[in-house]
C-alpha cells in the first residue's frame, strides 16, 4: 500500500513539473543583423519584448508588444500565431544619403534613426524542454537624417530562445 501511494505522489509531482508556465525568455534573433532578446509575459497571450542588435554599420534597440493565440488546439497548443507592434531607435554609420531616386555622398558620420515596427509570425515551444523557435515577418518604417524615411516590408527573422 505504501508503495502504491508513493508512486501516485511521484506521478502527481512529475506531471506538475512538466506543466510549468514560463513567464520570460531570452535568446538570439537573426535577420538583417544579430539581436539579443528578452521577453516578459504579462498574460499567457500578451508579452513585451525588447531586443538590442547590430547590423551592417549600425546599432538598434527595439521594443515590441506581442500577442499570441494557439494555432492547432486539437493537436497541440505548442504552435502559436504571434502578432504585435512597437518602436525602435538606433544609430547608423554611413557616408551617403538618399533622396527619392538620387544618392548623395558626403563624409562618414553617425546618423540617428527611429521608427515603427510590426510583427507577424509563428512560434513553436517544445513541451519537454524550455526551448522555443520562431519565424516572423517584422516590417518597419524608419526615419533617419541620411535617408528621410525607409520602408522595409519584407524583414524575415528567425529566433531561438530559452524559457525560464
Amino acid at each position: 500500500m505504501r508503495y502504491k501511494i508513493s508512486i501516485l505522489i511521484l506521478l502527481f509531482i512529475l506531471t506538475e513539473v512538466s506543466a510549468q508556465y514560463y513567464t520570460r525568455d531570452a535568446g538570439i534573433i537573426a535577420g538583417e543583423g544579430i539581436c539579443l532578446s528578452y521577453r516578459q509575459f504579462f498574460k499567457e497571450e500578451m508579452a513585451l519584448e525588447g531586443f538590442a542588435g547590430i547590423s551592417k554599420n549600425g546599432f538598434r534597440l527595439t521594443a515590441l508588444r506581442e500577442y499570441f493565440s494557439p494555432m492547432v488546439v486539437s493537436r497541440s497548443d505548442n504552435l502559436k500565431f504571434m502578432y504585435g507592434f512597437g518602436i525602435h531607435a538606433g544609430v547608423n554609420y554611413t557616408n551617403k544619403y538618399k533622396l527619392f531616386n538620387g544618392t548623395f555622398y558626403h563624409d562618414w558620420m553617425w546618423t540617428p534613426q527611429f521608427g515603427f515596427d510590426g510583427a507577424v509570425g509563428l512560434e513553436y515551444s517544445a513541451s519537454e524542454f524550455p526551448i522555443l523557435v520562431s519565424a516572423a515577418l517584422r516590417p518597419y518604417f524608419e526615419f533617419s537624417l541620411n535617408r528621410y524615411f525607409l520602408l522595409k516590408p519584407l524583414n524575415l527573422v528567425f529566433a531561438i530562445k530559452y524559457r525560464f
